[in-house]
Order: C-alpha cells, then sequence, then structure tokens
C-alpha cells in the first residue's frame, strides 16, 4: 500500500499517485488505484477504517 500525504492542494500528490499506478500495473503488478474522494465509497475500506458509509 502507498499513501501520498501533502497539505497543500497543487503541489503533485494525485499525479505521483497515479503516475506510480500506471508504471506498476505496466509491470505487471495488480493495482486499485482510487483518489481520495472514493474512500467513503468502497465499503470494505470504510469497515476497515470504522468510516461513515457514502449513500
Amino acid at each position: 500500500m502507498i499513501s501520498v500525504i501533502g497539505s497543500s492542494p497543487g503541489v503533485g500528490k494525485s499525479t505521483l499517485c497515479r503516475a506510480l499506478a500506471d508504471w506498476l500495473s505496466g509491470l505487471g503488478a495488480s493495482v486499485d488505484h482510487f483518489e481520495e474522494a472514493d474512500v467513503l465509497a468502497r465499503h470494505r475500506l470504510t469497515e476497515l477504517l470504522r468510516l461513515p458509509t457514502r449513500p
């Protein structure tokens, strides 16, 4: 699992994650890349993190 954290918008967090996911996929790795906004839409993650689910 790779997590990229930063406090400022526009510093390249999403771009870096997208590039890593593309690179790893190209090497044949199984990659499940999702944006921060999608976390609450993933039932298993909300269970693990004990977060409220998004309707």
